[in-house]
C-alpha cells in the first residue's frame, strides 16, 4: 500500500502461547486526498474481548467499519471524521450481534490515530493503549477503561450489547522523530515499561514491533499480542512510498532463541487422525469381516 513518505510504520501480531486463536487485529488506511490536502492516514488496533464468543468477529468488524466510516464521513475536520467513524464502528458491531444471537455479548477495544500533516487525532475505547516515544521518553496517551483486579473486565468497549459508545479523544502535535505506538494489553501488561521504552527506541518501526511482540511471548505469552509502531520522518507529506505490512501473524515475532517456533507442533493432530482411522477400520472389520491390517499394509506401505 502507498503511504506518505514521511510516515514509516511497522506492525506485528501473534496469538501468544496460551491462546489458540488471535482476537487482535489492526488497520492501516491511507485516505485518498488531493494535490493540496492531506486526507490523513489511519492507524488502529482492536482487541476482541477474551472469553466471550465473537471476540475475533468484534475486532475485525469494528476495524472494517471504522475505515469505511472514515472514508464516508462528510465532515472535513479530522476530529469530526473520527467521531463519525467510531459511531459507525459501534453501530456495526451492535448490528452484527443482534443478527447472530450467539454473538450478542461480543465486544472489542478500539484505539485509533488519524495523522494529518504533523497533527494526530486519537480516539480510544477499552484497554489497548496509545503511547508516544519522543526524545527517548515514553508517554502513555490513553487511559484504560478497565478494572484489572480481581475480575479483569472492560468498563467501556465497542459492542458489549451497546449500540453507541463515548470514546476518549485527544489531539497532539507530532515532531520529527516521534514514534506513535498502539499496543494491545497482551504487550503492555507483559513487557515492563523500561523494556518497552528500550525496544521501541531500537531499529526501524517494523523491527521494534517484532521485538515487542517477541518480548511478550518470551515473558509467557499469556494473551494475544499486537504492536503497531509508526515514526514521523523528515520530509514532506506530499510524496508517497510503497509499504508492505505483514498480513499474517509475524513469524519473526513467534520465534524463540535458536529458531524454535512458538506455535504448537502439528504431529499430535496427525497421530490423532491415524488413531481414528485405525478405530474406524477395526469397527468395519468387526461388522463385515474387513481385514484392517491388510488394508493398512496395502495403502500405507507397511
Amino acid at each position: 500500500m502507498k503511504l506518505r513518505a514521511d510516515l514509516l510504520p511497522g506492525v506485528a501480531t501473534h496469538p501468544g502461547l496460551q491462546r489458540s486463536g488471535n482476537e487482535d487485529d489492526y488497520l492501516v488506511l491511507a485516505a485518498p486526498g488531493n494535490a493540496t490536502a492531506d486526507a490523513g492516514t489511519l492507524f488502529a488496533i482492536a482487541d476482541g474481548m477474551g472469553g466471550v464468543v465473537g471476540g475475533a468477529e468484534a475486532s475485525r468488524t469494528a476495524l472494517r467499519a471504522l475505515g469505511a466510516g472514515l472514508l464516508a464521513a462528510d465532515a472535513v475536520a479530522p476530529a469530526d471524521r473520527m467521531q463519525a467513524a467510531f459511531a459507525v464502528a459501534a453501530a456495526a458491531v451492535h448490528q452484527l450481534a443482534r443478527e447472530v444471537p450467539a454473538l450478542r455479548d461480543m465486544g472489542t477495544t478500539l484505539t485509533a490515530a488519524l495523522v494529518v500533516g504533523r497533527h494526530a487525532v486519537l480516539g480510544h475505547v477499552g484497554d489497548s493503549r496509545a503511547l508516544l516515544l519522543r526524545g527517548g521518553r515514553l508517554q502513555q496517551l490513553t487511559t484504560d477503561h478497565a478494572v484489572r483486579e480481581p475480575d479483569n473486565y472492560l468498563t467501556r468497549c465497542i459492542g458489549g450489547g451497546q449500540g453507541t459508545v463515548q470514546p476518549d479523544w485527544l489531539a497532539i502535535d507530532l515532531q520529527i522523530g516521534d514514534r506513535l505506538v498502539l499496543l494491545t494489553d497482551g504487550v503492555w501488561s507483559t513487557v515492563p515499561p523500561a523494556e518497552l521504552s528500550q525496544l521501541l527506541g531500537q531499529g526501524e518501526p517494523q523491527l521494534a514491533a517484532d521485538r515487542l511482540v517477541q518480548a511478550a511471548n518470551h515473558a509467557g505469552g499469556p494473551d494475544n499480542a499486537t504492536a503497531l509502531v509508526v515514526q514521523l520522518l523528515a520530509g514532506g507529506a506530499e510524496k508517497a512510498h510503497e509499504v508492505a505490512l505483514q498480513r499474517e501473524e509475524s513469524s519473526r515475532a513467534g520465534e524463540l532463541p535458536g529458531g524454535r517456533g512458538l506455535l504448537p507442533p502439528r504431529w499430535p493432530w496427525w497421530l490423532l487422525l491415524l488413531a481414528g482411522l485405525v478405530v474406524l477400520l477395526a469397527a468395519a472389520r468387526a461388522l463385515g469381516g474387513f481385514d484392517a491390517l491388510q488394508w493398512l499394509r496395502a495403502h500405507l506401505s507397511l
